[in-house]
């Protein structure tokens, strides 16, 4: 039966369209606010961070005949599962699904009632990126039922903090791997790319840098050193700098790095001079740069342009070379896997500006490419939603992909 044909049959309860829905709205239902995005909206729903929504994942994955099933705790109270279902093959490949969610303080609709309505599912979470999570559950409970086994063995890998705090889920997942030796063929990250399969993701280098003065009293500003006063041409030279990057030949599809100020924060009272004042930049890096390059370009440009001691931090956690952040992620665009989604669903390969768990896992796999329904330009916003129609797309693209059989030998 087509995805048009199940579609439309989804008034009955028992179709599956209906069955992607529900599995969706349930885990809508569970929240898993990145404790970064914290707030009183978020608290009120319950516990803040991934706990409980790792729990609930591990006894589905379990109920849907994992071989093994592991919890993690990257940090107190905010685990990693990994779960492994094995295939017709010895040949490994990685379903990734970050379970955290961004804010829902700003949300206009209410944030976890994963409501089914006008052929969507509502609540954060819906889009980024419980949907490919709800459609693998309910696949897997199918093949299951039905005796089935993908193709190659499959490791689900649900992974905490990849919307806040530099990646920490997919970078300890990625330990793991190496920790076990698993020897990976395929990963495929779960994200809103419109069934486009993304083979390049610019990564980032986030800097904060401040200017040192001294206080006075505003009426006797001569006393003191104005230490936002010094921070206005450090603003300048970054914007200078963000245009000429703009001016440099891209060498991938992905085009030249960019220089962003994000914050700002400085001075104590309204007749106080300021003795400091610090601002966040945020740079992102593409293929062929070097994430400790661009941090001393970032302090070379800010000491410069300062007549104030400035200095300037790394906010990301280091990475295994002790830079200051990962590399971009790139790989051909005629790799197989992403021919092969870009085949089974009609799209054209691209690059994406954003961030995501494939900047942890180059080098970890064969091949890994970001994908999943609904668009990214309606992620994070004060409503949030997928089409039913996306599920039923995406439960097929998983189905062409994991070939799903019954063991030879077996009806």
């Amino acid at each position: 039966m087509t995805s048009a044909a199940r579609l439309a049959e989804s008034t009955t309860p028992d179709t599956e369209a209906a069955r992607l829905a529900r599995a969706v709205s349930r885990l809508v239902q569970v929240p898993s606010v990145n404790p970064f995005h914290a707030g009183p909206r978020a608290e009120q729903a319950g516990p803040v961070g991934e706990a409980v929504i790792a729990r609930t994942l591990a006894e589905d994955l379990r109920r849907c005949g994992a071989a093994e099933v592991f919890t993690e705790e990257v940090e107190p109270g905010r685990p990693n599962v990994y779960a492994f279902f094995p295939g017709r093959t010895e040949r490994l490949v990685v379903v990734d699904v970050h379970t955290d969610t961004v804010s829902v303080e700003h949300m206009t609709d209410p944030p976890f009632d994963g409501r089914v309505e006008s052929g969507r599912v509502w609540g954060r979470g819906a889009l980024d990126s419980k949907a490919t999570l709800g459609v693998l559950l309910t696949l897997l409970e199918e093949w299951q039922r039905q005796g089935l086994r993908p193709e190659a063995t499959l490791l689900v890998t649900a992974t905490a903090g990849e919307e806040a705090g530099g990646l920490l889920g997919a970078t300890r997942f990625r330990s793991w791997a190496m920790e076990r030796g698993l020897v990976i063929d395929q990963i495929l990250v779960a994200e809103p790319t419109g069934f486009r399969p993304v083979h390049g993701l610019r990564s980032l280098v986030l800097a904060e840098v401040t200017t040192h003065g001294a206080a006075a009293h505003s009426a006797q500003p001569e006393l003191g050193d104005n230490a936002i006063e010094a921070m206005a041409p450090v603003i300048a030279a970054f914007v200078q700098e963000n245009a000429r990057l703009r001016e440099m030949a891209a060498a991938t599809e992905l085009g030249c790095g960019t220089v962003s100020v994000t914050q700002v924060d400085g001075g104590s009272g309204s007749n106080i001079i300021p003795d400091r004042c610090s601002i966040t930049v945020g740079r992102r890096i593409v293929p062929g740069e070097n994430p400790a390059e661009v941090l001393d370009r970032l302090r070379t440009l800010a000491q410069s342009a300062s007549r104030l001691p400035c200095a300037v931090r790394s906010l990301l956690p280091e990475a295994p070379d002790g830079g200051p952040a990962w590399p971009a992620f790139y790989q051909a665009p005629d790799s197989a896997l992403v021919q092969r989604l870009a085949e089974i669903c009609g799209t054209v390969p691209g690059v994406a500006p954003y961030g995501a768990n494939a900047l942890r896992y180059s080098g970890l796999a064969h091949e890994v490419v970001v994908f999943g329904p609904g668009s990214i330009d309606d992620a994070h916003q004060a409503t949030e939603n997928v089409a039913v129609a996306d599920l039923v797309r995406m439960a097929d693209a998983l189905r062409a992909w994991l070939l799903p059989a019954a063991p030879e030998g077996k009806p």
